[in-house]
């Protein structure tokens, strides 16, 4: 809210109780403030002068509903209204909106109109409206209300920037509404009216006390906590909030259990679907396969993910950055976009067809994995496209595995597990995938499993470096669990066999010093001071086990 009608008399500063709830019965939560600005307009123009009210906002956020609000209000007061609508195909006639709103003689073209031949038709027809709202004023005042003048024609915007100024001194109020992703005519004459005095207000989102009252009033009930996160994925926007309470009624998705409205289904309602295909339907082919692309990507995205992913470069699609903007759908960040309403991205990433989403997200969880990103993040995407039968997309859950080991371990065991979990037991690659799992368990402190998948394998015969690795892991758990002495002898039966290669041989290296710490074994100090002369010949795990090992035994 940029500005305020003020007034400094008495009447002005009578206390106004906001109506919550508009003649068509819709209830308006979160709008007193604006409610106030709107009734200082109406008491300003019963007492004989003109103003103006500017409404913006994102599409949805509830412009329409506090103007019919506001002429309900107008109404019961006795004003003589003047209400209507632009559209997009009202463009193609003259004063289209103003003419509708009021109505005879303007609304019909006929053939014989005197202005429709005129070389200055536009300013014979203001002249026109003017006299009639002069006429009206006289008997009553006047409030003309119109919305979506982002559909305006410029004749129509021209008739706005002249009739307030001309009749400010008649008790005709203003009240116009417009999207914020609009056009930027209607974007110079809201700045030109505000500049001229009109109080602009720009519709914010509601907050979560409004949003949680919305959906008290809609089931009954006060929400649980999943249904409050889901209803926060609308961003406080009104119609979408209304749009996801109608689509949950309509698939029984929520029940009034113990006092609270409980969601039983996480699944998004189909109308919710239906409101999104709607708007992409909207925009342009290209702006649309962005919108694709970039939901799969996340909450937030950089336009150079996007590109990449699109082949593309960014400058290439700043045009469908503009236009996904313009609709409302994305806003911009310092360093990346994000959708404006999680509800909306994550409908546009369930519409795509599910095959084509899983090679989304494996492709950018190969490309992140590329570019040495965060392999967490690449983890994430990976687990989402793999399943079984699909060799690509287990290989990329290999690599991401192995390369968040050191760094995330815990997200190496759910990668690990989860590519075991795919693999059925006759494939070739099913053995190095327990190994990796057992390692990657053990390493983010999930022994019990790590040891259980461990003797499983161990169970049946196996490859010298298989079982090497396997018993590794095994020592590595009994030494965690206090069992030093069964430790030591598992890292022995991997020490003891020839031609290790360097790196098992570092870790059956690092199980031992485990063990022979935990047992206060002298031999532990020979050991370490052994790698500790060499430590070029040594990997780090093992190196930072013979430090910890001599710091232990001084």
């Amino acid at each position: 809210m940029t500005a305020m009608v003020s007034d400094a008399s008495p009447g002005a500063r009578r206390t106004i109780t906001p109506r919550m709830r508009s003649a068509s019965g819709e209830v308006m939560r979160g709008r007193e403030a604006e409610q106030k600005i709107v009734r200082q307009l109406l008491r300003r123009a019963q007492r004989g002068a003109g103003g103006v009210v500017l409404v913006d906002g994102e599409p949805g956020i509830g412009k329409s509903l506090l103007l019919r609000d506001s002429t309900d209000a107008a109404a019961e007061q006795g004003f003589s209204l003047a209400a209507g609508a632009a559209d997009q195909l009202g463009q193609a006639i003259p004063l289209f909106a103003l003419r509708a709103a009021l109505r005879e003689p303007f609304a019909e073209l006929t053939a014989d109109d005197p202005g429709r031949d005129l070389p200055d038709a536009t300013a014979w027809w203001i002249t026109r409206i003017r006299a009639h709202l002069e006429q009206r004023a006289a008997a009553a005042p006047v409030l003309v209300c119109l919305d979506d003048l982002h559909w305006s024609s410029q004749a129509t915007l021209a008739a706005l920037r002249a009739l307030p100024r001309d009749l400010k001194r008649h008790p005709v109020a203003w009240l116009l509404a417009r999207s914020s992703a609009s056009r930027r005519d209607a974007d110079y004459l809201f700045g030109q009216l505000e500049n001229d005095g009109a109080a602009r207000v720009t519709l914010a989102p509601l907050g979560a006390d409004a949003v949680a009252a919305m959906l008290t009033d809609a089931f009954g009930a006060p929400p649980d906590q999943a249904l409050a996160d889901l209803a926060c994925g609308a961003a406080g926007n009104p119609s979408l909030v209304a749009e996801l309470i109608g689509g949950l009624r309509d698939d029984h998705a929520v029940q009034v259990t113990g006092g609270c409205a409980v969601l039983l289904s996480a699944r998004l309602p189909q109308r919710i679907h239906r409101l999104v295909q709607r708007r992409l339907d909207g925009l342009s082919k290209r702006a649309r396969h962005l919108l694709v692309t970039a939901a799969v990507l996340g909450p937030a995205f950089r336009l150079e993910d996007a590109a990449e992913m699109l082949g593309e470069s960014p400058a290439t699609l700043l045009p469908a950055v503009e236009e996904a903007m313009s609709a409302a759908v994305l806003t911009a960040a310092e360093h990346a976009f994000t959708f404006q309403h999680e509800l909306l991205r994550r409908s546009v990433g369930e519409i795509i067809p599910q095959p084509a989403r899983n090679a989304l997200h494996r492709q950018y969880g190969e490309i992140l994995l590329t570019r040495g990103e965060s392999a967490a993040q690449a983890a994430s995407h990976l687990l989402q496209a793999a399943h079984p039968g699909d060799p690509a997309s287990l290989a990329a859950l290999d690599k991401a595995a192995a390369q968040t080991l050191g760094s995330a371990p815990r997200t190496a065991a759910c990668l690990a597990v989860r590519t075991l979990e795919l693999t059925p037991p006759a494939d070739p690659a099913a053995l190095s995938r327990a190994v990796a799992a057992a390692e990657a368990l053990t390493a983010a402190g999930r022994l019990d499993q790590a040891a259980r998948i461990a003797r499983a394998m161990m169970a049946k015969p196996l490859p010298p470096v298989a079982e090497a690795r396997l018993r590794c892991v095994l020592s590595s758990i009994l030494s965690a669990r206090g069992q030093a002495q069964d430790a030591a002898d598992q890292a022995r039966m991997v020490l003891a066999r020839p031609q290790l290669p360097d790196d098992l041989r570092d870790q059956a290296l690092t199980a031992h010093l485990q063990a022979l710490a935990g047992l206060r074994d002298e031999l532990a100090g020979a050991v370490a001071d052994t790698i500790l002369a060499a430590p070029g010949q040594h990997d780090s795990h093992a190196a930072a086990a013979a430090r910890l090992t001599r710091a232990v035994i001084n």
